[in-house]
């Protein structure tokens, strides 16, 4: 109920005080008859016969006044129960949207969650099969290198084969190569060393004439000359990769620094760097400051003859020559005058 409805129920309560008082007024005294006494069925439409014009006005009125407070509050039942059902429409609504989220939210985490199962469990599979892979490819490595070791540890009928295993060239900083070396020997037999030997012996007789017939003390003899060789032959090696090393190092800094003075060159000429080393034509040469405030709207050829000239003098167009060349142009007409003159006398 609104403020105004309460102000005037008030005043409608006011008004039904002062009706009750003024029939507590007219009522006879005499009867000392209460409220409780009378008749519960009489109205005022009886009474109004034996009424004065006053009170059958009051009556009217006090009947207005029942017939409006009936149909307010009639009204005022009527909007209270729209209200209520609209309220209680809405909230049904509400718990029935509440419900249908709970359930789309619940079905939206069991999504997920069988997503994010068959994720990982495609991860795993994936896991699972690169290092089967990975463990393939190294069962198939070894397999063939075991092959690789047999058969030139049982290669004897070509001469010059390849008995031996060549490593890689390992890095200064490798330490262990020997290590390695020396472990992959221990995993041969000691047959197997036997027979990889002999087989490197028989190729090495036949390369050699005669074998047979030198003395042992030749053959050792020749054996520490080749030896000797060798040695020298890795230290000449050794010196050359220095060498080589040494000589990278050099040009790469000389063009290092030929680069920086080549771009210092060009930022000082106003040029961009970036075009001076991937241009095919030579950088253009700035004949003209760009400090000066006269615009110079000379084409290259008048700009290159002022080079040409050495007493040119810079001439721009709509701007008259200094004095002091008129000053030389005048000295030197009246010296061409003169001089006409002495050869006509």
């Amino acid at each position: 109920m609104s403020d105004e409805e309460e102000q005037y129920t008030d005043e409608e309560v006011e008004e039904v005080e002062e009706e009750e008082e003024v029939e507590a007024d007219y009522a006879p005294s005499e009867t000392g008859t209460t409220r409780s006494d009378r008749p519960k069925t009489k109205s005022f439409t009886e009474d109004e016969e034996g009424l004065t014009e006053g009170e059958r006005a009051m009556a009217a009125a006090r009947r207005r006044h029942e017939e409006d407070q009936h149909a307010k509050l009639q009204d005022y039942e009527e909007r209270r129960r729209a209200e209520r059902e609209k309220e209680e429409e809405e909230l049904k609504k509400l718990k029935e949207k509440q419900e249908r989220r709970k359930l789309e939210r619940e079905q939206e985490e069991k999504e997920a969650e069988e997503r994010r199962r068959a994720a990982d469990d495609r991860r795993r599979q994936e896991e699972e099969e690169r290092k089967a892979k990975t463990d393939a490819d190294r069962r198939n490595r070894e397999e063939e290198k075991n092959k690789r070791n047999q058969l030139g540890g049982f290669q004897t009928g070509q001469p010059g084969g390849r008995n031996f295993t060549v490593p890689k060239k390992a890095s200064q900083n490798d330490k262990f190569g020997n290590i390695v070396q020396a472990k992959q020997e221990m995993g041969m037999t000691k047959e197997q060393q036997d027979d990889a030997k002999r087989a490197f012996l028989a190729t090495i007789r036949k390369e050699i004439q005669n074998a047979s017939e030198i003395p042992q003390s030749e053959l050792k003899a020749k054996i520490k000359e080749l030896h000797q060789r060798i040695c020298k032959l890795e230290a000449e090696k050794y010196d050359l990769e220095k060498r080589h090393e040494r000589q990278e190092y050099d040009m790469k800094e000389l063009n290092e620094r030929q680069r920086q003075v080549t771009r210092n060159s060009a930022l000082k000429k106003g040029i961009d760097p970036a075009e001076v080393g991937n241009s095919r034509y030579p950088p253009k040469v700035q004949i003209v400051s760009k400090y000066d405030r006269q615009v110079d709207r000379r084409n290259f050829r008048e700009r290159r003859s002022v080079f040409d000239k050495r007493n040119a003098h810079p001439c721009f167009p709509g701007i008259p020559p200094p004095p002091a060349l008129y000053e030389k142009i005048v000295l030197a007409v009246e010296e061409e005058v003169v001089a006409d003159e002495d050869e006509e006398e």
